[in-house]
């Protein structure tokens, strides 16, 4: 894996394993939606660094998303 370099991997219809610039895996909880208006969900509060043992704040976690999102141009993202 390249730290240099932030990737996502889809694990399924739901959910999905975002490493940032730095190495830091985090899980997010999303789904698939069938709509016109959105193609995924982003359940922010939800979101978990998995390798430090550590609280994400509401601001640290609407980054990962917004990283996400910057990462996944095309698809069209609800965030709650």
């Amino acid at each position: 894996m390249n730290k240099n370099k932030s990737t996502i991997q889809f694990t399924g219809r739901a959910g999905l394993l975002y490493t940032d610039e730095s190495g830091n895996i985090f899980k997010v909880n999303t789904e698939m939606l069938a709509s016109k208006d959105y193609d995924m969900v982003i359940y922010v509060e939800d979101i978990v660094n998995i390798n430090k043992n550590i609280n994400l704040t509401m601001a640290e976690k609407k980054n990962v998303a917004i990283q996400i999102i910057e990462l996944t141009k095309g698809i069209k993202w609800l965030i709650r």
